[in-house]
């Protein structure tokens, strides 16, 4: 796992040019996305840690997405609407990243 959240945080330093943040930063919304990810996906208590990391490897891409959207709202977290001098902004749904990158959890019945 710690392979994983080095590749993530690598992902989010390159793609932020290393300036908005430091590395250790970066790598605390690299693991906080791991986490929100598993929970997300359910997974079957018959699946051993070496399928978890295989299937999370697989969906790399969201979970660089998820660090994202969290790195981004730093200091802004949990706002659904901002207005100030003309700017406006409202927030996608979190949920939404999962949606885009085609990721549903686990279900049992």
């Amino acid at each position: 796992m710690d392979e994983l959240k080095t590749e993530i945080t690598t992902i989010l330093t390159q793609y932020l040019n290393e300036d908005a943040m430091s590395y250790e930063v970066m790598s605390v919304f690299s693991e906080r996305a791991m986490l929100a990810f598993k929970e997300y996906r359910n997974y079957p208590s018959s699946w051993g840690d070496e399928a978890i990391l295989a299937d999370m490897n697989k969906h790399k891409s969201c979970i660089a997405d998820l660090a994202l959207y969290d790195c981004i709202q730093q200091g802004v977290e949990f706002q659904s609407m901002h207005i100030e001098s003309g700017l406006y902004r409202m927030w996608n749904n979190k949920g939404n990243i999962y949606t885009n990158h085609r990721v549903v959890p686990f279900v049992t019945i």
